[in-house]
């Protein structure tokens, strides 16, 4: 598993930008840009900050099944250009 790629997944679906995760979890953006990058390591406990920051738990952090509502939802999404995913993405943050 990716793990930096999933990271920053995360934080670009939360519109955050690398500086402000950095923040809130105390490291350089520098760091995360390493981590996002995959070309440096990071301890379990800096992975449970980025987690909590997100709001996902390690095990769903790590969890790669999704149900076939998931599959569809995310091969439609996917299938949209970057500009629509984002719109879709501001749409969906205004119903929860």
């Amino acid at each position: 598993m990716e793990i930096g790629p999933k990271i920053k997944e995360l934080r670009m679906a939360s519109n955050m930008t690398a500086k402000e995760l950095a923040q809130k979890i105390d490291i350089s953006p520098s760091f995360i840009s390493a981590i996002e990058h995959n070309s440096t390591k990071l301890s379990l406990k800096t992975l449970a900050h980025i987690c909590d920051v997100f709001g996902v738990s390690l095990s769903e952090f790590f969890n790669n099944q999704s149900s076939p509502i998931e599959k569809k939802l995310i091969s439609t999404i996917q299938s949209l250009p970057e500009e629509k995913q984002y719109d879709l993405l501001k749409f969906l943050d205004g119903l929860v």
